[in-house]
């Protein structure tokens, strides 16, 4: 039976759909690489605690299925201030693509800039507040917000006093491996997140003795659509009970308990351990 009129147009209308697809595909694999591309660039090549801490970090992005967007904003930082001491700092800009990247280098930069200042996490991050709420006033009328918020979590330790300062703004709490009592999840004022404006951030201290470990990381680590928090932050804690690894090691362990080998949401990590 020949084709008619009526299978030929529906013929079209099947390419047309196809074709549309398929440029929408390339286009979101192609703004998905620059994002990640973007992303992997600002993040520091490599970390270092100096003659305190051993330290490593890992970032793995978040699952390619769900396109550009699955590109997020986290970051990590390890960075040397006066008198041996070492800031930690973990973070998490909420949003998904070249918008959340951007915004997570502003942050970094900004971070680094006021870690020269010397100021203590709680006021570091209360001026990181103002500066994000800064960031996103500063954006036209005309455009989309960079992101509507981040979260992060600021460290200092000092090996003189084997003591560690820790501010969170809104992050999960960071993880401390004692050689004699194991894992514990430190209990601290969490504060908001970033671009909220309301009370000054506090901080908390930590005793790391030489050998102890403290673990900060993003929630993409502990928390995904397939199970909560708490079944997250277990898994965490077991992994971190491991003993004979290096930090290098240790990182790795940890990542590879992830679920999947694709994440709706980037996990970022880094563990620093306390030298003798």
């Amino acid at each position: 039976m020949p084709f008619d009129e009526s299978d030929h147009q529906l013929a079209e209308e099947l390419v047309s759909r196809a074709a549309l697809s398929l440029d929408n595909a390339r286009r979101y694999t192609r703004e998905r690489a620059t994002a990640l591309a973007l992303q992997r660039s600002l993040l520091p090549s490599s970390v270092s605690g100096g003659t305190a801490m051993e330290v490593a970090a890992r970032y793995l992005p978040a699952d390619a299925a769900d396109g550009v967007r699955g590109v997020g904003g986290d970051w990590f930082d390890v960075i040397g201030l006066p008198g041996g001491r070492v800031a930690l700092v973990v973070g998490d800009v909420v949003g998904h693509g070249i918008e959340a990247a951007a915004t997570m280098g502003r942050l970094r930069t900004t971070i680094r800039t006021l870690a020269d200042l010397d100021l203590p996490p709680g006021q570091l991050l209360t001026r990181l507040d103002r500066t994000f709420i800064g960031l996103v006033e500063s954006e036209p009328d005309d455009m989309p917000l960079p992101s509507m918020g981040a979260t992060c979590v600021y460290a200092v330790y000092d090996p003189a006093t084997r003591r560690c300062t820790v501010a969170l703004a809104g992050h999960p709490p960071p993880a401390v491996v004692d050689p004699e009592s194991g894992v514990t999840f430190a209990d601290l004022p969490t504060g908001t997140p970033l671009g909220l404006g309301m009370l000054p951030y506090e901080a908390a201290e930590l005793d790391l003795p030489a050998g102890g470990l403290i673990a900060l990381y993003t929630d993409g680590l502990v928390e995904d659509r397939h199970q909560d928090i708490d079944a997250g932050m277990e898994r965490l804690r077991n992994a971190l009970a491991r003993t004979g690894l290096s930090v290098d090691g240790l990182c790795s362990a940890v990542i590879g308990t992830v679920p999947t080998a694709t994440t709706s949401d980037d996990v970022t990590l880094l563990l620093a351990r306390a030298l003798p």
